[in-house]
């Protein structure tokens, strides 16, 4: 187990802190004051209830993998909480400990709404268009007017958790890439973005809000889809019928048969797996956008989880959370899932031409 690797995820997941605790999310030895004090929380299990507080802790188990598990113990004093969860606990250790109330169940639509908003406030305004700068590099403006007309486009749609920024800091990070955002703004007539949330709603609402956003525009269209965006693409390109036309389409590790990262029995995996990656790329220097999502995510994600799932003090319970996320339910990898199964059945248009590239 390496001690130079729990203190990078210790200042990672400091990068986060003020996010986190934006959505009532605790973490290290930082006071909650907003959270029920422990003489609340004796009254509430004297009654019956449940403790409103729950908690999750991240390990670095024996093999340096970093883990999300739920804390069964009671509630104690705050100082020094990093040690005493830790006592007593022989697989791996402890890299932080995190406290949050559970939401009451008409409250984790809000939840998924704010948090969406977190991972990508342009999200609010869902079509953006992207210029050049002085110094070449995209700068955003919102689009206040429908684009229509016949022009030649470029079109960015996103996927889970993230936003059109992280494609565009990679580009600039990588080799060259200065020079390709120069040539990509010479060989359009208009960029654009569609921002848009990930979590609260499924892609097929995306994909109406897309294709009404597109409503005016006839003229050749390409379109650049990752991950969950490439269903949101789908569903506006081959069921929503964007007028478009031709349109040449790139799905780059899109879920189009559904992902076993959002299947039911493996959201705590899903959720540490997220954790390493969000680690990692903070600690190589990689763009906030592309790594604080993945860093922010399994946090408000165990917030919701733990709330809407009674006893879910147990993992295998709290496996079963991914229901109560229309985002996620709506790309998971089971059978019967009516939306994958729905858009699988359609065929492609016949003027939409798609490149895919896949990923494992």
């Amino acid at each position: 187990m390496s001690q130079q690797s729990i203190q990078q995820a210790r200042r990672a997941l400091a990068q986060i802190a003020g996010e986190a605790e934006s959505l009532q999310v605790y973490g290290g030895d930082s006071s909650a004051e907003a959270l029920p004090g422990t003489a609340a929380r004796r009254r509430a299990t004297r009654r019956g209830q449940a403790d409103p507080v729950h908690r999750a802790a991240l390990y670095l188990n024996d093999e340096g993998v970093l883990e999300w598990r739920l804390d069964p113990q009671p509630p104690r004093a705050q100082a020094g909480r990093r040690a005493r969860a830790a006592a007593g606990d022989t697989a791996g250790e402890l890299v932080d400990l995190f406290e949050f109330e559970a939401l009451g169940g008409n409250q984790v639509a809000d939840f998924l709404a704010r948090l969406d908003q977190r991972l990508n406030p342009r999200a609010t305004h869902r079509l953006w268009r992207l210029r050049p700068d002085a110094g070449g590099l995209p700068r955003y403006e919102a689009v206040s007017e429908a684009p229509s007309g016949n022009k030649r486009r470029l079109l960015l749609v996103h996927g889970t958790f993230s936003q059109s920024q992280a494609f565009l800091d990679g580009i600039a990070q990588a080799g060259q890439g200065s020079a390709f955002l120069a040539k990509v703004f010479a060989s359009y007539d208009e960029v654009l973005a569609f921002e848009h949330p990930t979590l609260s709603v499924s892609p097929v609402l995306n994909a109406l809000d897309l294709r009404d956003a597109l409503a005016g525009i006839e003229g050749p269209l390409d379109l650049i889809a990752h991950s969950r965006g490439g269903l949101v693409a789908r569903w506006a390109l081959d069921v929503f019928g964007l007028p478009a036309t031709p349109i040449r389409a790139v799905l780059v590790g899109s879920p189009l048969g559904g992902t076993s990262l959002a299947a039911p029995d493996k959201l705590r995996a899903t959720l540490s797996l997220l954790s390493n990656y969000g680690t990692v790329l903070q600690a190589a220097g990689t763009a906030a956008s592309v790594w604080m999502p993945l860093l922010l995510a399994p946090l408000a994600i165990l917030r919701v989880a733990t709330s809407v799932l009674a006893g879910a003090a147990k993992l295998p319970v709290l496996d079963g959370a991914i229901a109560m996320i229309p985002g996620l339910a709506a790309q998971s990898r089971i059978a019967g899932n009516p939306e994958l199964g729905r858009l699988t059945e359609r065929s492609p248009r016949s003027d939409v031409s798609y490149a895919l590239i896949g990923s494992d």
